[in-house]
């Protein structure tokens, strides 16, 4: 009965007669042992009188008890010796971490991977710089982290092969072909590709007799033989040299050959950028080579123009981007020839580097039959130079049958974003506001980011086309064009950015040029009596920042028009003002005066 357990106290009890009573000196010894087995909770107190029969029943009690504490010693060795696995320090090595874990590594060295068809959380305008949208560092130091693992080396020639640019040229391409046909896992990664067409190129024979001498003045005069002016002549040389070394590229690819390229070895990439560059009677981009029949050409024959005049088609391409656009989008025709070959086109820039009257037309024509798929619309008309632009009479001539104003507001309620550089007027939201208001569909235009080099003017204005801050005329024109795009924003609810500035280089106080901001509920820029008075019909939630407006109904706080209108020209150190009246300008144009 001892080795089953510990039995129940009853049957220990009625055990108890049948066993045969030990001696004084077997219940002493037996005393004696369980006293030392015996844990401290399980000893009588030493009043009670000792009996032999309950010897009997503790021992029989210690029994079970040993098991137990025996099961518990154990559990607490097996703790111990898990608690003391995981305290003791131990590696991990790189590989074994979560693939997660190491892109975040990763993304912390050679930057963020930004989602390609993500637009809101590029810029606040919510437009994409694509210039630098994809491109990541290609220092040595981080291309040899592709050496640290397979995994590693999959998310380095990620970033490294996302953005890559290639020379326009036949001997170009054939090395991209060549470099990407051997390492044919890297065509994965092409996200963004981008051509950039040389204008100029390097004549083919070149003797030293083609050299003209250097002047004789440098030469035969005594006091022009010193060191110094030798090292003149020597730059002149240079120039002259250089001047007459170079020539118009003459092989250069085609729009056919961007394409097919496109096609063949990058059917992923979602962004096209063809820089077609910009100089002095540069000709236009020929959109497909000569015909294979054709004896003068000076193409390869392999790529000669065998199809029937059409562009590879390219249905992942999301984004087209055109910079120097003159020399590829001349005509209507050369817009809807790359369009018939983008068919998921979402996304359209064009750059124009210098204004030109026959761009305006084109453009005008464009916009009149524009795609319904393209959502974010950029284009610059006029690159921001400080020559002035054309003569108000050609301007003038082309209002008559182009005026891109209007055929833009028509279009601006179906886009989402549209950056625009070049003259506007407010026409522009005049004609979006009673499309809009006719319209059944809910616009859901986002962000409008205008700069604006020049407003279209009336006839009676004569021929005052100056821009400026002390030009009268052009401020009532940004202003007029300010108030009806803040009439606009009572019908396009979802609208939250709005910036119109106008940029000069030649200002003699750029920080006085006016502006206008909307960002949320904050306001900055100009304002008047009238702009409040719609700001708050449309967007009750909207503030000016700096502007106080007191129980009177008067304006505190506009540090602009209090230097202004005190003579205090330049203002004060401290940047820009926040809020800028807009009567102050014709007390700063009658100060010019």
């Amino acid at each position: 009965m001892l080795h089953e357990g510990p039995p129940s106290i009853s049957h220990t009890v009625s055990s108890v007669t049948d066993l045969p009573i030990p001696s004084q000196k077997t219940a002493r010894d037996s005393q004696q042992k369980t006293s030392a087995k015996t844990p401290p909770l399980l000893r009588r107190p030493s009043r009670i009188k000792h009996r032999p029969q309950d010897d009997i029943e503790v021992q029989s009690l210690l029994q079970g008890d040993d098991t137990l504490r025996q099961d518990l010693e154990d559990a607490n060795v097996a703790y111990l010796e898990k608690l003391a696995l995981l305290t003791q320090p131990h590696s991990v090595r790189l590989t074994e971490l979560p693939v997660e874990v190491q892109e975040g590594v990763i993304d912390h060295l050679a930057g963020h991977m930004i989602g390609i068809t993500t637009f809101s959380v590029v810029t606040p305008n919510g437009s994409r710089n694509w210039s630098t949208a994809m491109r990541h560092p290609r220092r040595k130091q981080l291309s040899d982290l592709a050496l640290v693992s397979k995994t590693w080396r999959g998310l380095i020639q990620e970033r490294l092969y996302r953005h890559i640019k290639v020379k326009g040229t036949y001997a170009g391409f054939a090395e991209c072909r060549a470099w990407f046909t051997h390492h044919k896992h890297l065509r994965p990664h092409i996200r963004h590709f981008e051509v950039w067409m040389p204008v100029w190129e390097v004549k083919a024979c070149r003797r030293k007799t083609d050299i003209p001498p250097i002047p004789s003045a440098f030469t035969t005069r005594p006091d022009m033989r010193n060191r110094a002016h030798g090292r003149a002549a020597v730059v002149i040389q240079e120039i002259t040299d250089m001047t007459q070394a170079f020539q118009q590229a003459s092989h250069n690819v085609t729009l056919d050959d961007i394409f097919r390229h496109t096609q063949d070895l990058f059917p992923e990439a979602y962004a096209l950028t063809i820089e077609g560059g910009h100089g002095k009677r540069t000709p236009l981009i020929k959109a497909y080579p000569p015909k294979a029949d054709d004896s003068a050409t000076q193409y390869p024959v392999s790529l000669a123009n065998t199809s029937n005049d059409t562009l590879a088609v390219n249905p992942n391409i999301g984004s087209l981007v055109l910079k120097g656009a003159w020399n590829i989008v001349r005509e209507p025709y050369d817009f809807y020839n790359l369009k018939a070959a983008l068919p998921n086109l979402r996304e359209y820039h064009c750059i124009y580097a210098k204004p030109k009257i026959q761009a305006y037309a084109a453009m005008c024509c464009i916009m009149k039959c524009f795609p319904s798929t393209i959502n974010h619309l950029n284009i610059c008309l006029e690159g921001l130079t400080s020559k002035p632009s054309s003569t108000p009479e050609k301007w003038r001539k082309l209002y008559a049958d182009y005026h891109i104003c209007n055929d833009t507001g028509r279009l601006l309620p179906k886009l989402e974003t549209l950056s625009y550089t070049g003259r506007i007027c407010s026409s522009l939201f005049k004609t979006a506001l009673e499309v809009a208001e006719k319209s059944r569909d809910t616009s859901h235009l986002k962000s409008v980011d205008l700069i604006v080099r020049n407003c279209c003017r009336p006839s009676r204005c004569g021929y005052n086309d100056a821009t400026g801050i002390y030009q009268i005329d052009f401020i009532n024109a940004f202003k007029n064009l300010v108030l009806e795009a803040v009439r606009s924003l009572s019908v396009f609810n979802s609208l939250h950015y709005l910036r119109i500035r106008f940029l000069d280089l030649d200002s003699p106080n750029p920080l006085l040029n006016p502006y206008f901001h909307l960002q949320g509920n904050k306001v900055t820029g100009i304002w008047n009596d009238e702009i409040l008075t719609l700001l708050r019909a449309a967007r009750p939630d909207a503030e000016y920042e700096g502007l106080d407006f007191a129980d009177c109904g008067t304006k505190r706080g506009d540090r602009f028009a209090e230097h202004i209108l005190g003579g205090l020209v330049p203002l004060p150190r401290g940047g820009r003002p926040k809020s800028m009246n807009v009567d102050a300008y014709a007390a700063l144009a009658e100060a010019r005066i």
